[in-house]
């Protein structure tokens, strides 16, 4: 059962749409009048990621949800696929799908106000997107980077904590990210006192390295997320 069939990971996914197709829905379909709705006034209208980064946290922190209620974890645990194709398909769903089914919604929202605007002012005027609002060019890798790391994350709280997951990650992650925010003052103010002189190779060389770092920490978690999950499976 451990060797990876692309048989199954279908069969998981055809069983996940029929089970959640509804809820997605829904949730898709709130993004859509929720951008529809802020978007009437506005000729440029940036993408909601602040609510978007919400439901990517919630649906992250609960994709393995069904552990923590012994019927529904029986049922889940009991179905005939390996932990690495389930592992799989969840990573796929709350890493890939899931942000690109609201993104694709809070598009769609936006500029269908196009053509709300055109039956209440008859004016039919094209709404252009600010894909990157707040998240300049410059930093949309790791801004990406960070909704990998964070939805990884949010995941491995979902198999690791049984009752209110969202929560306890949440508390987990930001402790965590405490830590590093004062290392790194840590690390800057030893630079100012020392005086180093910071050339742009070196900045270059630096956002590799936070590149890389970032990706291992995602990869890490995935890790982590699997070994639960046979744990939890045996």
């Amino acid at each position: 059962m451990e060797n990876l069939s692309f048989y199954r990971i279908g069969l998981l996914f055809k069983r996940y749409f029929c089970e959640n197709w509804k809820k997605d829905v829904i949730v898709a379909a709130i993004i859509f009048a929720v951008e529809m709705l802020t978007s009437l006034e506005q000729e440029t209208s940036d993408i909601s990621w602040f609510l978007l980064f919400v439901f990517f946290i919630l649906y992250s922190g609960r994709i393995f949800g069904m552990l923590g209620k012994p019927q529904r974890a029986i049922n889940y645990l009991m179905l005939p696929a390996s932990g690495c194709e389930k592992l799989t398909v969840n990573l796929i769903l709350s890493h890939f799908y899931y942000p690109v089914l609201l993104i694709v919604a809070s598009c769609l929202g936006i500029w269908a106000s196009s053509f709300f605007c055109y039956f209440i002012y008859d004016e039919f005027t094209f709404k252009s997107i600010n894909y990157m609002g707040i998240v300049g060019s410059s930093t949309i890798w790791y801004a990406c980077l960070a909704l990998l790391l964070n939805n990884a994350i949010m995941m491995f709280g979902s198999v690791y904590f049984r009752k209110a997951a969202v929560i306890k990650t949440l508390l987990c992650e930001a402790a965590f990210f405490m830590l590093y925010a004062i290392v790194m003052v840590l690390f800057i103010f030893k630079t100012v006192i020392n005086e180093m002189y910071v050339t742009a190779d070196k900045i270059e060389y630096g956002n590799v390295i936070l590149i890389v770092f970032m990706l291992c920490v995602t990869v890490f978690f995935w890790v982590l997320s699997y070994f639960r999950l046979k744990e939890t499976e045996a």
